[in-house]
């Protein structure tokens, strides 16, 4: 077996871990792939798709079909990629492909990255997700 060891300072490291460098943020490259393996034709950003809406979704409270509700954490989203029928969201049906054995780990952890950003106001704005698909035209709030 033949591998590799890197040892970084640890700014270096911390970036690193955090998705930094050359190619791209962490919650970018999740982005990236939740757009490749097709996750945005059912989690969309309007009350159109097929699974919830995940915008702002992470942190916040999420009714089962199940009738129990759960936190929408880290353990909770990896849970959803993963093995997605272990917790149906209320009113959808549980029609998500399982990713068990076809994403890596750092992968899971981008798109888990990008679910969280999508729940942080964008710099300087307030209110609208930060990442949106390429091509969608986002909408000025109405008053």
């Amino acid at each position: 077996m033949i591998g590799q060891v890197v040892v970084l300072e640890p700014g270096q490291y911390a970036s690193w871990l955090s998705g930094g460098g050359a190619a791209g943020s962490l919650a970018a490259n999740g982005q990236t792939l939740f757009l490749q393996l097709g996750c945005n034709t059912c989690h969309r950003f309007d009350t159109q798709g097929r699974g919830p809406n995940l915008v702002g979704v992470f942190g916040k409270a999420v009714q089962l079909e199940d009738g129990r509700t759960v936190t929408a954490d880290e353990n909770y989203i990896r849970e959803s990629i993963l093995n997605p029928s272990a917790k149906i969201v209320s009113g959808f049906k549980p029609i998500m492909p399982v990713f068990q054995g076809l994403v890596s780990e750092e992968q899971v952890n981008a798109l888990i990255a990008y679910v969280k950003s999508l729940s942080q106001p964008p710099s300087g704005a307030a209110g609208t997700p930060s990442l949106i698909s390429p091509g969608t035209k986002q909408q000025e709030p109405k008053e």
